[in-house]
């Protein structure tokens, strides 16, 4: 007979719910960015066909594409951390496992969360700086404030993100055998290639 599985606890119902919330967060910055390039991509279509075919030059098109670069650049970084789908050096981390694994994990995302908690107050003074100047584009003299929000917000995520790993390792290292909650769950390169080749080539397995 297989032991029963322990319900988990109100600890870990709680961070549960709060990485549900968070990662609704991260899915609608992750939908803002993907709109914001569909937008800027007919904004590069337009700019072509009217400077090539009628010699008239999409007036802001530089300065709408300045403004608008933080939003798909930056505003999803925490969705993309939460999927582990940034750039990640595991060939180390890999050949760690149960609460050694964890250990590991919990200093780097430490490391990461006090990078962030230290360049967020330049961050913000950007942004302060720019609405108290009344910042401007170049041409346009569109007000730049709006844009250097973005990274206030899109880091404040983050950090928010970095906070939850942080319980979500802490737990582990406490009890390795535990469901993970809050932490990202690493691709596995082989079934991502494999994957890949099949919708490359379904035939492939026949």
């Amino acid at each position: 007979m297989t032991a029963a599985v322990r319900p988990p606890g109100p600890a870990a119902r709680a961070l549960a719910l709060a990485d549900r919330a968070l990662a609704k967060v991260e899915l609608a910055t992750a939908v803002i960015a993907g709109l914001v390039i569909f937008f800027v991509m007919w904004v590069g279509v337009a700019e072509i066909v009217l400077r090539k075919g009628f010699n008239a030059p999409l007036y802001g098109q530089l300065d709408l594409i300045e403004q608008t670069m933080a939003l798909y650049a930056i505003l999803s970084i925490s969705y993309c951390w939460r999927l582990a789908g940034h750039i990640r050096v595991d060939l180390l981390i890999d050949q760690f496992h149960g609460r050694a694994r964890w250990v590991v994990e919990f200093g780097t995302t430490l490391a990461a969360l006090a990078l962030v908690t230290a360049i967020w107050p330049g961050i913000l003074h950007f942004f302060e700086n720019a609405l108290d100047i009344g910042d401007s584009t170049m041409n346009t003299r569109w007000p730049t404030w709006p844009s250097k929000l973005v990274p206030v917000v899109a880091f404040s995520i983050l950090w928010v993100r970095l906070a939850l790993e942080l319980v979500g390792f802490a737990r582990l290292i406490a009890c390795p055998d535990a469901e993970p909650i809050a932490v990202p769950r690493h691709p596995d390169p082989v079934r991502e290639a494999v994957g890949d080749a099949d919708a490359a080539d379904p035939g492939l397995r026949a």
